[in-house]
């Protein structure tokens, strides 16, 4: 009676096991391109520098990653899962929508700096590469699914009209923020976390200002 059990369990740990492998990688690769840079012409670290740092084989490494592009469209994934979860905590935590856009805000500005400008450049590369129709499951979804969560409470406190829909203003503050981190990395003097909060708060505004019936478009 307890085969049955313990098969689901074996096979949550093995999960549990390559998701932790898969994020090791990410953290070596991500230490050795700061350590290193990753232009043109520098010293690319290989995989099998990758595998030893991560802890492991060359082939465990390719198990995961096919190519070490791989894990720059990779780390993208777990920067918006890691976002979406920051949303959660300070919803939690509850205050205005500002406060809380804020909070999330801050983090993600914080985790995001810790990456040199040169490899969210190739990152940045690795999405419009991938570029396609987003898979949108459980591990890969983007920056809106967050905002949407923040602004689909914000609604139903009250805090923002419901002329827009929820994910309709997390697909526009997605898109300020991906070209903010455009600007960003090509930028050595810009201010990531000055530049996002500026341009937050004027699509905040604009949802508030809009009121039903009134245009919201061309026509």
């Amino acid at each position: 009676m307890s085969e049955p059990r313990n098969g689901p369990k074996r096979s949550l740990l093995a999960q549990e096991r390559s998701r932790d492998t898969r994020q090791a990688i990410i953290r070596a690769a991500l230490e050795l391109w700061s350590e290193r840079g990753y232009a043109e012409g520098a010293a690319d670290p290989t995989a099998e520098e990758i595998a030893e740092r991560a802890g492991i084989s060359k082939a465990t490494f390719y198990l995961h990653f096919a190519r070490k592009d791989d894990i720059l469209a990779e780390t993208a994934w777990v920067t918006t899962k890691v976002f979406y979860e920051d949303a959660l905590q300070a919803l939690l935590r509850g205050g205005p929508v500002e406060e809380v856009v804020d909070d999330v805000t801050v983090r993600l500005c914080r985790r995001i700096e810790k990456v040199p400008r040169v490899v969210q450049r190739r990152i940045q590369r690795a999405q419009a590469i991938s570029a396609g129709p987003r898979p949108d499951d459980a591990e890969h979804f983007g920056f809106d699914r967050g905002f949407a969560l923040i602004f689909l409470q914000a609604q139903q406190a009250g805090q923002l009209p419901q002329v827009v829909t929820a994910s309709a203003l997390g697909a526009m503050f997605e898109a300020m923020l991906y070209s903010s981190l455009r600007e960003w990395a090509h930028d050595e003097a810009a201010d990531l976390l000055a530049m996002l909060r500026a341009r937050f708060a004027v699509l905040l505004a604009g949802a508030r200002a809009i009121t039903p019936g009134a245009p919201h478009g061309p026509g």
